[in-house]
């Protein structure tokens, strides 16, 4: 059987953390985005980043990062629209 391919939806404003980028908030030594990129890496084909903003920010992951197609959805809801 293939591995399908993983997207990790990174985005949203934040405003209930103060706002920035909840995947890079420290979470042990290293930050929650690392945890779920460690989870997630041995269960699929390759991996993709939604996030919007600078894509530069997240550009030491080494995968695509895929902005919104639209605004004013938050995270996710514009890459695949239902």
């Amino acid at each position: 059987m293939k591995q399908p391919l993983g997207v990790i939806l990174a985005g949203g404003l934040a405003t209930r953390m103060g706002g920035g980028d909840k995947g890079l908030l420290p979470l042990g030594q290293t930050t929650i985005l690392s945890h779920v990129i460690g989870r997630l890496e041995p269960q699929v084909a390759g991996m993709a980043l939604n996030a919007n903003g600078d894509p530069a920010r997240f550009s030491e992951l080494g995968m695509p990062i895929l902005a919104d197609s639209l605004s004013g959805f938050g995270c996710g809801h514009a890459v695949f629209p239902l």
